[in-house]
């Protein structure tokens, strides 16, 4: 499925199927999946590497699963940064880790990064975590 995120994803699915069958879409995503991960190929600056992959990663934990089974799409990518813990990320945290680690450009990272003042913010070492919204 193309999508631009992870979270997105649901909604790329949903659009396959008539209204009237996204309530049980719904219910077969939140308990059959176990992750979505979602990837954009960047421009490397380290030698004999062409490309990265900047990489955001949702899997189904028990809050994923009420916030699609509810239709709270919206609220996913502040659940993605919540679990962090559990192995989730989204693209801020993945374009940090692969500037920090001299793998692409600061240019690169702000060009592709869906909320490019959380990328600064991260990349000075300050993280938002909790949007409030859950």
């Amino acid at each position: 499925i193309h999508a631009s995120t992870a979270p997105s994803t649901i909604g790329r699915i949903l659009d396959l199927f008539p209204q009237e069958m996204h309530s049980a879409i719904r219910s077969a995503l939140a308990f059959n999946m176990k992750a979505i991960i979602a990837q954009k190929l960047l421009p490397s600056i380290k030698e004999g590497v062409p490309r990265v992959p900047t990489v955001e990663i949702m899997t189904f934990n028990p809050t994923v699963r009420k916030l699609i089974l509810e239709g709270m799409d919206e609220k996913l990518p502040d659940a993605i940064r919540l679990g962090a813990e559990e192995g989730m990320q989204d693209f801020t945290m993945s374009l940090r880790r692969l500037v920090e680690t001299d793998l692409i450009d600061r240019a690169t990272a702000f060009e592709v990064a869906p909320n490019p003042e959380a990328l600064k913010m991260a990349l000075k070492g300050i993280s938002v975590s909790d949007s409030g919204m859950l």
